[in-house]
């Protein structure tokens, strides 16, 4: 029941501050980001407003409930129910504030679509291996007959039917039973054979596919971890700027970088790009893409996202078309240097030559 005697007054209190504090949390939020708050696209935002909403509806139902009204009670108490078994996921709001356990659920989440086309196959498989042993065991039904009592029972509760022979196969690569329980029965009451296209049946699924799967899900996991980490970085590189960037310019000086490398911002920012604090400047001047001492925000993001992580194939292939150009260009270099030292000889070859004559003349 809803009504208010069932349950400690010091609880339903305690309801009404939590709901009260949620609520005060998120007017704070929305009051300073403004529509900011809902353009973000950032998912949490929308969860918690679900989450206040959720309660307050809980909230005013208790009360109109416990009221002496003319509204249908069961109506109600069954609306209640349901609001406060989804005001457990609240939970989920820890979640966001442990890195770690973050990224484990995303890692699920992204694993879904995987373990959806997996069980497809795994799925087919079975249904065409059902069919099979469930239409060999009802063509050899005479023979089962003559077999022991034991050895019957299992084929029929194995193979009887087709939702058994799918039940069976998948209890066999599951851990369920064990294959050799249902693989005997079918070697000594039908053909060798069979047990056999059971036993391949039962290595290709363990061995292959579901060894296959794991490979599966940890490459999409990676892929989605990747994802985190360029999220995890972009947000932390404008928490950089935003702290940095005392004068409102638009822009960060090497003074104003160098001013805040004790912050906490800038130590989490370092840290995501694995970088140590005594490269600084190096960063700095990499990040500084068009040389004028400078970093704008799209410069600090971009330059950021690509000092993440190891070298890609198209760093490397850029880097060796960037030495490729200085090389070029210090050979043109070295070239107009030399046209140049032969320009000098020349003239200075010229000066002589008309010089000693002269002087020649005059002695």
């Amino acid at each position: 029941t809803v009504r208010g005697d069932d349950l400690p007054d010091y609880f339903r209190v305690l309801d009404v501050l939590f709901c009260l504090a949620f609520m005060i949390e998120l007017g704070l939020r929305i009051s300073v980001e403004g529509m900011e708050y809902f353009r973000t696209g950032e998912p949490w935002n929308y969860f918690d407003v679900l989450l206040v909403c959720v309660q307050v509806v809980d909230l005013i139902l208790y009360f109109v409930a416990n009221d002496e009204t003319g509204l249908d009670q069961g109506m109600l108490v069954r609306i209640l129910r349901i609001l406060r078994l989804v005001r457990v996921i609240r939970l989920l709001r820890f979640i966001r504030f442990v890195s770690d356990l973050r990224k484990v659920v995303y890692l699920m989440m992204g694993s879904i679509q995987s373990f959806a086309w997996t069980m497809a196959l795994l799925v087919l498989l079975m249904y065409i291996l059902a069919v099979f042993f469930t239409q060999l065991i009802a063509d050899n039904k005479v023979y089962i007959e003559q077999s022991s009592s034991l050895k019957k029972d299992i084929m029929q509760e194995a193979f009887g039917t087709l939702p058994r022979s799918l039940h069976t196969l998948y209890k066999s690569i599951t851990g369920g039973m064990d294959w050799q329980d249902v693989s005997n029965p079918l070697i000594e009451t039908i053909n060798p054979v069979v047990g056999v296209i059971f036993a391949a049946y039962t290595a290709f699924a363990i061995l292959v596919l579901l060894n296959l799967v794991t490979g599966v899900f940890v490459d999409g996991a990676l892929k989605l971890s990747r994802a985190d980490k360029e999220v995890d970085l972009t947000r932390k590189a404008y928490q950089v700027f935003k702290t940095t960037d005392d004068d409102d310019s638009g822009v960060i000086t090497w003074d104003e970088f160098q001013a805040k490398l004790d912050s906490p911002e800038m130590a989490e920012f370092f840290e995501a790009l694995e970088i140590s604090m005594a490269r600084a400047e190096d960063l700095f001047q990499l990040l500084d893409d068009s040389g004028d001492r400078m970093l704008d925000l799209e410069e600090l993001v971009a330059g950021g996202l690509l000092l993440q992580g190891p070298a890609k194939a198209i760093d490397v292939a850029a880097l060796f078309k960037y030495l490729h150009h200085s090389m070029e260009r210090q050979e043109e270099s070295i070239q107009w240097g030399m046209k140049r030292i032969e320009d000098k000889l020349e003239e200075t070859v010229d000066l002589l030559s008309t010089t000693v004559p002269r002087t020649k003349n005059e002695k």
